[in-house]
């Protein structure tokens, strides 16, 4: 059976690194996104009340932007929120359990090409240097 994207991915500590990396900045990012739909504000909105252009709130939503902490304080701020943090193990054989798969019909074109890039066969100065990206 072939390994998908997150089983190489995960394989190695640098991998395992980088994702948990991503799941932080999403799990991040969507808790904004969530408390924007559910106040009902745009990113125009937000932009004004935080004082930040549009495109850097696009940039910083989009996940591809690093977000210092002082920037989500303020953002959430701008949306009379706060950040509930806490902590748990790290549970790598939890990842594969609930990830869903699709079929190849369901992934977007860009998906299709990224699927192109496969982690496990970098040499370690390239994952180094994806992950320092990241």
């Amino acid at each position: 059976m072939a390994q998908t994207f997150i089983e190489k991915l995960i394989a190695d500590d640098e991998g395992r690194k980088l994702y948990f990396r991503e799941d932080l900045i999403f799990e991040i990012t969507e808790a904004i996104c969530k408390v924007m739909h559910e106040k009902g504000i745009n990113k125009v909105e937000l932009s004004r009340r935080a004082g930040v252009s549009k495109s850097n709130i696009t940039q910083l939503l989009s996940g591809d932007h690093n977000m210092r902490l002082t920037t989500i304080a303020d953002l959430l701020y701008a949306l009379e929120s706060k950040l509930s943090v806490s902590t748990a193990p790290l549970d790598v054989d939890s990842i594969l359990e609930s990830t869903t798969f699709y079929s190849e019909s369901e992934w977007t074109p860009a998906v299709k090409s990224a699927k192109k890039v496969i982690y496990q066969e970098l040499n370690q100065n390239e994952k180094r240097e994806l992950t320092q990206a990241a």
